[in-house]
């Protein structure tokens, strides 16, 4: 083994998975001996934890590479994660900048394999981690990304993940109670994260449990809670009336229907259709009043223009609360590569024209909250002005809540009650009423 120095930094790209991800390296490498830097240029270990989900993400992870390496030319530059697992020797091959790579299935052992200068890329088991520790480093310290499972079972056409990160595995409910009973006071929000976290458990116990999840959790921590990425196929009536039954979970779904047209759907090869999605709607509006977010794919090789006409009057219509809408990215290793790809311009045009329903959904649908009073959860602050979420609202893709610069004395990490005030589009401003 070599030396590999003293001190490293880290570069963070891409979902709250990579964040989560990035935080639980951070604890083994500064556990192992080593010293997180903010800065990259006098260190001994440079790390790019990167994305490679989509075309977009790739090229920015390639260009934090260059970036890194023109700040630093004789640090052990480490790509780690998606990047690493994806384009493997090739990315080594065709970047000298790059020195190691280090897949999804071997993070836990990072510190040996830059010891001992040799990559590992053989297993795509994906990485769940361990976090255990007193102050992040990625994340703002009042909220907590807590991941308790990795992997997807399903084989949607348009996803390299399951070549990234392999089948769904979760992590064990007595080491996700472990990190929920060591977190510290000033924890007031931890958002639990997975590929799919409705299929924790499958692994574990033969079927999806995520509900004793939420029970065990509920009860261990009593700050917000909040559950992102739910399939749909996954979402039922007894998950829902659990997640309604304890007051600091969230009502807050997010749930990605990536379309609604059935002929691009079954292309995409979700698993259901239209119906299905109507019906869970209805089924959830009959529960109870749930925040509900979806994101859906504009481009799909396979979409007509009557198929994208039928999701723009599914969103405009729709009791969505907060929507994203990504246009299709044509990868190499999906299902989806082999169909013929829509041209570029015929991608940007549908999504500006759904882009703008959105925006003006999201617009009346904020103009409906003026005048009333809201528990927010302060952020940050960002040219003067304080940020922050209310109930609704997940960090990072979700609208906030803009405060007054009339309001002094404000502490990022507390929650306040606010007046909403005004409607920005997406966002709205709001005054502190009880400070």
């Amino acid at each position: 083994m070599k030396d590999i120095g003293k001190t490293f930094y880290l570069e963070t790209l891409g979902c709250p998975r990579n964040e989560a991800d990035s935080e639980a390296i951070i604890n083994i490498l500064t556990t192992s001996g080593l010293k997180l830097l903010k800065s990259p240029e006098t260190v001994d270990v440079i790390i790019v934890n990167g994305c490679a989900f989509i075309e977009e993400a790739v090229s920015e992870s390639i260009d934090a590479i260059l970036t890194l390496r023109k700040k630093n030319k004789k640090a052990i530059l480490v790509v780690v994660g998606c990047l690493a697992q994806r384009y493997g020797r090739d990315l080594e091959k065709s970047m000298d900048e790059v020195d190691l790579l280090v897949g999804t299935g071997s993070i836990e052992r990072i510190p040996e394999i830059i010891a001992n200068g040799k990559s590992e890329i053989n297993s795509n088991s994906g990485f769940l981690g361990k976090n255990l520790y007193d102050k992040p480093h990625i994340i703002p310290p009042h909220y907590r990304y807590i991941k308790i499972q990795e992997g997807c079972n399903f084989k949607c056409a348009f996803c390299v993940i399951p070549q990234l990160k392999g089948i769904s595995h979760s992590k064990e409910l007595t080491v996700i109670k472990e990190e929920i009973l060591n977190l510290p006071e000033e924890v007031k929000e931890i958002i639990i994260i997975g590929q799919n976290t409705t299929s924790w458990g499958e692994d574990l116990r033969g079927n999806s449990s995520l509900s004793d999840v939420i029970k065990e959790i509920a009860v261990n921590f009593s700050g917000w809670i909040r559950f992102l990425y739910f399939h749909p196929l996954f979402v039922s009536e007894d998950l829902l009336k659990i997640v309604q039954n304890f007051p600091n979970v969230m009502n807050y779904l997010d749930i990605p229907f990536q379309h609604v047209s059935n002929s691009v759907l079954s292309g995409m090869r979700r698993g259901y259709g239209k119906k299905e999605i109507d019906n869970l709607l209805e089924m959830i509006a009959s529960i109870g009043d749930f925040t509900l977010r979806s994101t859906f794919i504009v481009g799909f090789p396979s979409e007509t223009e009557k198929d994208f006409e039928e999701l723009c009057t599914f969103v405009e219509n729709s009791n969505i609360d907060h929507i994203g809408v990504f246009g299709y990215s044509h990868e190499e290793g999906s299902a989806s590569f082999s169909m013929s790809k829509l041209s570029d311009e015929v991608i940007t045009r549908r999504m500006e024209i759904i882009s703008l329903i959105i925006e003006d959904k999201m617009k009346k649908r904020n103009e409906k909250f003026i005048g009333k009073t809201t528990e927010v959860l302060i952020d940050g602050i960002e040219n003067g002005e304080y940020y922050g979420r209310t109930k609704s609202s997940a960090p990072d893709i979700d609208p906030v809540v803009w405060i007054s610069k009339e309001n002094k004395n404000i502490n990022v990490g507390k929650i306040y009650q606010v007046l909403i005030t005004d409607a920005l589009g997406g966002d709205v401003t709001g005054e502190i009423i009880d400070d």
